[in-house]
């Protein structure tokens, strides 16, 4: 098994008394994880998640173990565009200016379902509402001297090709695993464009892959249970890794200092490419899949998605 690339002790370190974050899928997981850790360096951090109840104990919780009062939480369903709009309105009636986002939540191999909006879920939660989310913070990130854009894709966006003529699935056969992989390709793509869209701006953006990480994202896959219990031993030896390991990507984008360099670069955890010669990982590295470095399909996935979302002029 590869080694796990790990964030610098400098970075986990750092105080970040002057920073706010947003993360979304902050429940469980890496999203939880990463939480906890910004809050260990006293950042201010808004957890935007779906589940309210839960949310507001998991925030006491963070409150209490680091004695950082400057997490709190906003609700967000990724399920709908209505509610990442009413999320923006919340966020800018209490906070200036933004310094990172990182698009964390998602969906993994649902079966066939479509969002508030109509759009396929994998394509329209993971994608598309963070697409809407970051291009609304867009003015207050630009008021930060340094602001990170994160978007969390997987090793898999490495195995399909966006269809830009069917998004949502309505001509071809629904494969959930298909459908997944091109939602994380989308986010790669955005990421490549978005930097040449604000490559005169004190925006980085960026996507990774966090590695194979042992979180509930796999439900629709394989019970829980079966990962965390019974297939643990067999699954860890084949690559899986706790989420402690999971954020160490996550981290190094939103801390180092170097990052700033590569503005719409893919940061990869080892993960399970076919490409054997990325499957070591690297911060950063080139993506294995040359449709990310098709400029034209770039620039027609977000000027389509401005449309699907209602912010094409």
């Amino acid at each position: 098994m590869s080694r796990t690339i790990m964030c610098s002790k400098d970075n986990l370190e750092k105080n970040l008394s002057d920073k706010i974050y947003i993360v979304t899928g902050t429940t469980s997981g890496i999203g939880l994880e990463t939480v906890t850790q910004l809050a260990k360096q006293s950042a201010t951090v808004i957890c935007a998640a779906r589940n309210i109840d839960l949310s507001k104990t998991i925030i006491n919780n963070i409150k209490e173990e680091t004695k950082n009062d400057k997490i709190s939480f906003l609700h967000l369903d990724l399920n709908s565009l209505q509610s990442v709009r009413e999320f923006i309105k919340q966020f800018n009636d209490k906070f200036s200016r933004l310094d990172g986002l990182v698009n964390n939540a998602g969906v993994m191999h649902t079966r066939k379902q479509k969002t508030v909006d109509g759009f396929e879920l994998q394509f329209g939660v993971n994608y598309l509402s963070h697409f809407l989310l970051t291009e609304l913070l867009i003015p207050k990130l630009k008021k930060s001297k340094d602001s990170r854009i994160l978007h969390t894709s997987s090793v898999m966006h490495e195995r399909t090709l966006v269809d830009l003529d069917d998004l949502n699935y309505e001509k071809r056969k629904y494969s959930r695993i298909d459908a997944y992989n091109q939602s994380k390709l989308a986010q790669v793509l955005y990421a490549r464009y978005q930097a040449t869209l604000l490559k005169k701006s004190n925006i980085t953006s960026v996507s990774l892959h966090p590695g194979w990480v042992q979180t509930p994202l796999i439900k629709h896959t394989l019970p829980v249970f079966f990962q965390d219990v019974l297939l643990k031993p067999f699954l860890t030896m084949a690559g899986m890794i706790n989420v402690k390991l999971g954020t160490q990507t996550t981290l190094h984008c939103l801390i180092d200092p170097s990052v700033t360099s590569y503005s719409g670069y893919y940061f990869s955890q080892f993960g399970i490419y076919k490409d054997k010669k990325s499957r070591a990982g690297g911060w950063p590295m080139k993506s294995p899949n040359s449709q990310v470095y098709d400029d034209l399909t770039c620039k027609k996935l977000y000027e389509k998605s401005l449309e699907m979302v209602g912010l094409k002029k």
